[in-house]
């Protein structure tokens, strides 16, 4: 989805997709939701389990951990700035670019932390039973990537009939 917004966002600048709002909310909707339904959840568990066995990530995982208490506000950023693009028109599209930009680099630098220095150490540390756990209290919350009544799946299809190729199936405009 961050590849998909960046995109969208890169394809209007350059004058080759025209602005759909739809398609837009969609994203920041999608973007917005699945870290805390399917992410988020299994994350905290790990930090969790390795806070137990080292301190060696203490700092790393502060700053994760307030990165995803700060999760609601920094899509709230986003989504405020696409309903001033959409108020302002084209005369509010720089904004919007600029906070679409700055969402999606520090969503990549805080899954960057994560896999480059933390899940190294969590494979180092946590025996095969510990993960079988986790995974399992994740499985026992059901389909996270289907949502309540399929919430979702159907967030993604319309995203991807929505959005243009090669992200969607949708037409260019």
């Amino acid at each position: 989805m961050l590849h998909g917004l960046s995109h969208i966002v890169q394809g209007i600048e350059a004058g080759k997709i025209e602005p759909n709002f739809t398609l837009l909310a969609s994203l920041i909707e999608y973007i917005a939701e699945m870290p805390d339904k399917v992410h988020h959840p299994k994350e905290n568990q790990i930090f969790a389990l390795l806070r137990s066995k080292t301190r060696e990530l203490d700092a790393q995982l502060d700053r994760l951990e307030a990165e995803h208490r700060d999760a609601v506000a920094m899509t709230g950023r986003l989504d405020r700035a696409l309903v001033s693009y959409v108020q302002a028109g084209a005369a509010g599209f720089a904004g919007f670019r600029d906070a679409a930009r700055r969402y999606v680099a520090e969503e990549w630098a805080h899954v960057g932390t994560e896999e480059r220095e933390i899940l190294p150490v969590a494979r180092r540390l946590f025996t095969p039973a510990e993960w079988e756990a986790i995974n399992a209290d994740f499985a026992r919350n059901g389909d996270p990537w289907a949502g309540e009544g399929n919430r979702y799946a159907e967030l993604f299809k319309r995203i991807t009939q929505l959005a243009p190729a090669p992200i969607g199936v949708g037409e260019a405009r």
